[in-house]
Formats: structure tokens, sequence, C-alpha cells
């Protein structure tokens, strides 16, 4: 049996892209969105199957937390976080969420009071759970 040659590996490897539906040059996929509100922070989670790349803004009159998610593309996932925004958060009055630029989703959380933002990674812990960005919304003056 012969060997293929370079054009047949080459049509190979089209057809494999093809019907991948160009899945391998799309970003970080997000599998779900949390907002736990508490007496003293809000956390915000966002679940992806890779680790996300941000940039954060905090933006002092009126108060309010910009994140950018870098490398990912705005879907119904991300969409439902302004949904789980409830009316008696303490922290967090409203949400938005729109695709800023080609490759960047921006999330704009507007806030109630100023806050101390805590934005970070966290590795799964184990095979059946992902990558999560969290975002921890402290309150500027500690509470008594």
């Amino acid at each position: 049996m012969s060997s293929p040659s370079r054009r047949q590996l080459l049509q190979g490897g089209c057809l494999m892209l093809l019907l991948a539906g160009g899945s391998f040059a799309k970003g970080p996929g997000i599998l779900a969105v949390r907002v736990w509100p508490a007496k003293d922070y809000t956390r915000v989670t966002i679940e992806s199957d890779t680790a996300l790349v941000t940039q954060t803004q905090f933006v002092a009159d009126p108060p309010r937390l910009a994140v950018d998610l870098q490398g990912v593309e705005l879907d119904s996932q991300l969409r439902e976080l302004v949904g789980k925004v409830k009316s008696d958060d303490p922290f967090i009055q409203g949400a938005r969420i729109g695709q800023f630029s080609a490759d960047t989703v921006r999330l704009v959380l507007d806030l109630r009071q100023p806050v101390q933002p805590q934005v970070f990674n966290l590795p799964p812990v184990a095979s059946v759970y992902s990558y999560r960005l969290v975002l921890d919304l402290y309150p500027a003056k500690a509470i008594d």
C-alpha cells in the first residue's frame, strides 16, 4: 500500500476544516454565567472551556465596572447575564453586554455604590469543572 500524496493530505485537511465548521478558529466557548448577590459582596462568574483574557476598567462617577473579554464572540450564554442580575442586588444596579469589537465582548456592570473589584481566573479543579472568570464586588468602604 502506498502512502498518501501531499495533495491527498492537503485535501483531507481542508475537508476536516470544512466539516468542523471553522471551530478551530473560534475563541473560548462560554458554558455558563452566574450571579450570587450577598450582603457583604456580589460574585459574578463566567465559565468557559479555556481561560479568558480580560481587561478591566473601573469608572467612579457614576460607578461602573467594564470588563473586556478578549477573543470572545457574544453568544446566548453571555446574553443571559443581563437577566440574572436581580433588582435587590446590593451592588449591581444593572448589566449591559455587547460585541465591542470583532474579537472582544464588553460587559458593563452599573453599580449602586463604589466597589473594590477583584477580577481573577480560576482553573478547573477536576476534569468535570471548567475555567472560571470571577468578578467579586466588595464595597469600597468596609461594612461595619
